[in-house]
């Protein structure tokens, strides 16, 4: 595929050229993005717009011209960083998703469809293994020598944050990083959009509600990983439970790049807390889970990151994942409750014959399904088959439900007021004996409340 770039404006070159210059001049003078209004075109909601309005996105600081880069042939080249290997590898399991909807689409409906024409969709992924710096070079590669469109569902918190930048200044789609942190709602940063994972604040928000009402005066013991990922529950919890009666006691951090959590678990298990919050992900999930157990800790909520509800992670925990509490905004493909459902039995069946080596049970997989449908939804919804139409589509979504593995139920929203997806989700629970997740009460819906209740500094940040 050929990305076409058309001849700019002279007067929009000018104002490129004088971008250009004066972010040379910064950059010389040491300063970044945490001190500066950041990288990548100015929001700007449309004339008319109210409340959830629609999302403008200002081109003019762009260093190429997203208007001029169109999808040209039959191919639209879409890249992705994920680990693949390492500690982390288990995520592959999202690209297995990815592509199982991927090759589906192009298979039987003749691509994905933009502006009314189809087009085939071809991911190039790279393996990170969940490093940061690795991150930084594979988009930089993606970008500069696999000239692709965009970038598709870049996995991890950190790895976002370390290219936001440079995907900025480019202009380039960063379409649904995989990632609840709540910095994706920084508005000086419109080039990357979180995906309908559930905010990690909003997480906090409802296990402190679900405390309220039935464990008021509850002791909490937080384990957390020791980057932005962790701190964003932990420091949403600390002011979420302000003016209540619930009161953290101790809270211990872990090194992600190890994952080995007992030592901090033993800590957390001597303060005997009613309450143990895992802001971890991955291994150190049912790590933690383990070690707690082993400990003798008696609690009366266990609650645990929703990005580790998968059936792999769940198993590694064995009986020690039982009653634990979670969040989620799919159906579990575990569930018999959904056994009959259209949209899951379409994923298992084009799971297996595309991608037969995935699980189709697995959390992970049907994320990464889940996620190649809004993928489909939004290139859909463009204006136009450029880079700033397909990035505006992304901005703007509205209503989406019945989509994928979907909740019923729910639905997710984004516009000018409101930059997160994944607002409306249910609480679930494990259950040791059937080895699945069930939504616990009713449906939660936060629709624009992520920013409201997040500590300015996780979102500025």
């Amino acid at each position: 595929m050929t990305q076409q770039r058309s001849p700019r404006r002279s007067a929009r070159a000018l104002v490129l050229v004088l971008a250009l210059v004066l972010a040379l001049v910064a950059a010389a003078c040491g300063g970044g993005s945490s001190d500066s209004d950041g990288g990548g075109g100015s929001p700007t909601t449309a004339s008319g717009g109210s409340g959830d309005g629609y999302q403008d996105i200002n081109p003019d600081d762009c260093d190429i011209d997203p208007e001029s880069v169109t999808i040209e042939g039959d191919t639209i080249k879409l890249g992705t960083s994920i680990p693949q290997s390492g500690l982390y590898s288990a995520f592959k399991e999202i690209l297995l998703g990815e592509q199982a909807y991927i090759e589906y689409v192009n298979a039987e409906k003749g691509g994905f469809d933009v502006g009314g024409k189809k087009y085939k969709v071809e991911l190039i992924a790279k393996d990170d293994a969940y490093e940061a710096s690795r991150t930084v070079t594979n988009v930089q590669s993606l970008i500069t020598s696999d000239d692709v469109f965009g970038l598709f569902d870049v996995v991890g918190t950190k790895n976002n944050l370390a290219i936001r930048d440079n995907v900025n200044d480019a202009c380039v789609p960063g379409l649904f990083a995989a990632t609840g942190s709540p910095a994706w709602g920084n508005k000086n940063y419109p080039w990357i959009i979180g995906t309908f994972l559930v905010p990690y604040p909003l997480e906090m928000k409802a296990l402190v509600d679900y405390l309220e009402t039935n464990q008021p005066a509850a002791t909490i013991a937080v384990l957390r990983a020791n980057d932005d990922f962790g701190k964003a529950y932990s420091e949403s919890l600390a002011e979420l439970v302000e003016g209540t009666d619930l009161k953290i006691v101790k809270e211990e951090v872990y090194d992600p790049e190890v994952a080995d959590t007992k030592a901090q678990v033993t800590s957390l298990a001597a303060t005997k807390a009613d309450v143990f919050v895992v802001g971890a992900t991955l291994l150190a999930c049912p790590d933690a889970l383990k070690n707690a157990q082993a400990s003798g800790w008696t609690r009366k909520v266990t609650y645990m990151s929703g990005t580790c509800t998968s059936k792999t992670l769940m198993a590694i925990a064995g009986d020690a994942g039982a009653d634990v509490y979670s969040v989620a905004p799919l159906m579990d493909p575990n569930n018999p409750e959904y056994a009959e459902q259209p949209n899951m039995k379409l994923y298992k069946q084009k799971v297996a014959q595309y991608e037969p080596e995935a699980d189709a049970t697995n959390g992970i997989v049907a994320y990464g399904w889940s996620v190649g449908a809004l993928l489909e939804q939004t290139l859909a919804e463009a204006k136009s088959g450029d880079r700033l139409g397909v990035m505006e589509a992304a901005r703007n979504l509205t209503d989406v439900k019945g989509l994928a593995l979907q909740l019923p139920g729910i639905s997710w929203s984004v516009g000018a007021d409101d930059w997160f997806l994944g607002e409306q989700f249910s609480m679930v629970q494990y259950s040791l004996a059937d080895q699945y997740f069930s939504t616990v009460g009713p449906l939660v819906k936060l629709d624009g409340e992520t920013a409201e209740l997040t500590p300015p500094a996780l979102i500025d940040g």
